[in-house]
């Protein structure tokens, strides 16, 4: 088995409908639980925020006004994860549930396991332009113990694969994975290594040999190439001609308009 569970986050934004439509095909084809997890961000509960979103959006603040809020994100979130488990049941897929009030990425990450998969929009919802800046997605790339899916708010057929390559150990975990879901998607994997020279990769698979910038020439290469699913190791270190830097998987997962798995 690839993957014990799909653990998914439900935000209600456009990209976390996409990881849904992921999540459940994957579920489908490996026959494996699909969780829906829900946050009602905390941050957005405490008064000395609501107060200052008063004075910026011009309504009226009153204490005790973050329980009104706090109930308002209960209903919501009750239809969000309703709507999750009506379209899972009717797919015939094991779908579950969990909501709590927390830090989104402290949350996400503490739900799913290394055995899982963690599947989360690019681009989740944020309550105020100017407020909590911070990416969930950014956070837990950095923070997951499971392999990590990040989707953009566009649907791809997942039929071209691509692996950011190294040689590292990270990048042959990436491969490895990659080449299982080839199987489960009737895809085509290749490798994609920047740099100087040409080094070994473990069977079959076609080696793409590019030379320059990393962040820039992977990204360059999914878009020419048309590459359906990036799949890259997390935040790696090393030397530069010989491993890809923590901060090309930051760069490229900022700029890339294609799902991408980054595998631990």
């Amino acid at each position: 088995m690839i993957f014990k569970r799909i653990v998914v986050g439900i935000d209600g934004s456009a990209a976390g409908w996409r990881a849904k439509d992921y999540a459940f095909e994957l579920g489908e084809k490996l026959s494996v639980p699909v969780v829906g997890v829900h946050v009602i961000d905390s941050r957005l509960l405490e008064e000395s925020f609501l107060e200052d979103l008063a004075g910026v959006l011009g309504f009226t603040y009153y204490m005790g006004i973050s329980q009104k809020v706090k109930e308002f994100f209960e209903k919501q979130a009750d239809a969000l994860i309703e709507e999750f488990l009506t379209e899972g049941r009717q797919r015939g897929i094991r779908v579950s549930s969990f909501q709590t009030i927390g830090i989104p990425y402290e949350e996400l990450v503490n739900q799913a396991d290394p055995e899982d998969l963690l599947i989360i929009g690019r681009r989740g919802k944020r309550a105020i332009k100017g407020f909590l800046l911070s990416s969930t997605a950014e956070v837990v790339s950095r923070r997951s113990k499971a392999p990590l899916m990040l989707v953009p708010e566009n649907r791809r057929d997942l039929k071209k694969f691509c692996v950011a390559y190294d040689g590292g150990d990270l990048s042959k975990k990436a491969l490895s994975l990659a080449l299982e879901l080839s199987k489960v998607y009737k895809a085509q994997v290749h490798a994609l290594y920047v740099g100087e020279e040409t080094i070994p990769v473990p069977g079959d698979v076609e080696l793409i040999v590019e030379d320059g910038l990393p962040e820039e020439k992977i990204i360059a290469h999914c878009e020419e190439g048309d590459i359906d699913l990036l799949f890259m190791g997390a935040y790696s270190k090393g030397k530069i001609k010989e491993l890809f830097l923590g901060s090309v998987t930051s760069f490229v997962m900022h700029h890339i308009n294609i799902p991408m798995m980054l595998v631990r």
